[in-house]
């Protein structure tokens, strides 16, 4: 091989330098990286336009879920509000004892105590509608008695009381009951019931306790009430002595 000289390489470095890339390739190439450019620069804009936007919408969305939040409190405290003056056969009256129930959960009251204030509720409704003189829901009110009634006798039996405050209240509820005008439920077996498991403690309370001859001729008579099955007027007979 024929022995370049120096002078010669650098010569033909020379040349390579000034030789020049066709004038379609330039443009072509050009061209491309122009538009890689745009592309990056689209994208960009394009992901900071979603994310303003999602912001916007994020913001309008929160507002939305506070404004509809506080009109569905408004109408469900309204709805409570309302249901407190239902009576049994009204759309709302469910939603009133929904919260009786939830209120006697709520201060820790037991069971027979919780169905003590049941009752009283009841029979205040039924109290109601006889005065409303709203005859076809007096069934219904009655109907809700005798559930109340059958709950809370049963609680009896199985946890006897011997708190007498609480016997009073139940006596108590049992003489407004009777007096409910245009209803009479003295052959109501449920009702019956929870007069002679009243009686029958109530008895069993008063021949512990120091009573005036006055007194113990009462309860005397209440006694014998009771045996012959006469609860109402034996319960009669124990609130005399009681007040």
């Amino acid at each position: 091989m024929e022995k370049i000289s120096q002078k010669q390489l650098i010569e033909q470095i020379k040349q390579l330098k000034e030789i020049k890339p066709r004038r379609e390739w330039a443009v072509l190439l050009k061209s491309q990286i122009l538009s890689e450019e745009k592309q990056v620069a689209g994208v960009t804009a394009k992901s900071v336009g979603i994310g303003i936007m999602d912001a916007i919408s994020l913001v309008f969305a929160q507002r939305k879920l506070a404004y509809a939040f506080t009109v569905v409190l408004f109408l469900i405290v309204g709805v409570f509000g309302f249901a407190r003056y239902t009576v049994p056969g009204d759309l709302l009256f469910p939603i009133k004892k929904i919260t009786e129930q939830s209120q006697a959960a709520l201060t820790g009251q037991s069971g027979v105590q919780q169905d003590i204030v049941a009752l009283s509720n009841r029979i205040n409704d039924l109290a109601q509608v006889a005065k409303d003189g709203r005859t076809n829901s007096i069934p219904l009110a009655i109907s809700e008695i005798n559930a109340n009634v059958s709950q809370l006798t049963k609680n009896l039996k199985d946890n006897p009381v011997s708190d007498q405050n609480t016997m009073k209240e139940i006596s108590n509820s049992l003489k407004t009951l009777a007096d409910v005008t245009g209803t009479d439920l003295s052959e109501n077996q449920d009702i019956i019931d929870l007069y002679q498991t009243v009686v029958q403690s109530q008895i069993a309370d008063l021949h512990k306790t120091t009573l005036s001859e006055d007194k113990i001729a009462i309860l005397d008579e209440a006694k014998e009430l009771y045996f012959l099955g006469r609860y109402f007027e034996a319960l009669e007979k124990i609130l005399l002595i009681n007040q």
